[in-house]
């Protein structure tokens, strides 16, 4: 259920981006061949990480837009930005998680791209991946209400400094 809101969520707010934004290594050169719901899924298959990473990934990927704010989340980047974020949930939060390599292949890039693309995403996040219960709950809300359909805008707690 969190894992599809979190895919919901971000599918969501792609196809809300009236522009592509600034380019990042996020940015696919093409647009892939599988929407961000189907992709969520796969990951979510694969990657065996706990429920509370996909709550995680979506507190990530709010706190990088409002650090951001030149980065739109669109249908070029939401796939990559579902991989980098769940990959830094899984191996911050979870005791058990895999290698780079592991995660790029399930994810469809090149271990360079994925490095690349978590070293991008820590810098962005300013290293900022603790997330108190207080800042938590409102998005695990979110994730839920996106698995049922709705489609919340992502206005949770502002981030701290």
């Amino acid at each position: 259920m969190l894992a599809e809101g979190l895919g919901k969520a971000v599918a969501g707010m792609a196809r809300l981006a009236r522009a592509p934004g600034r380019l990042t290594c996020f940015h696919s050169t093409a647009k892939p061949g599988i929407g961000p719901e189907l992709y969520m899924a796969r990951l979510r298959q694969f990657f065996c990480c706990s429920g509370t990473c996909y709550v995680l990934a979506l507190v990530y990927i709010d706190r990088l837009v409002k650090r951001c704010p030149d980065l739109i989340i669109s249908e070029m980047c939401c796939h990559r930005l579902l991989l980098v974020s769940l990959m830094t949930a899984a191996k911050f939060h979870d005791d058990v998680f895999y290698a780079n390599a592991y995660y790029a292949k399930v994810g469809g890039v090149s271990v360079q791209e994925m490095n690349r693309m978590e070293k991008q995403f820590l810098l962005m996040l300013g290293w900022r991946l603790q997330v108190q219960p207080e800042e938590f709950a409102p998005y695990w809300g979110l994730c839920r209400a996106a698995s049922k359909g709705a489609a919340p805008a992502l206005q949770g707690p502002a981030p701290r400094t």
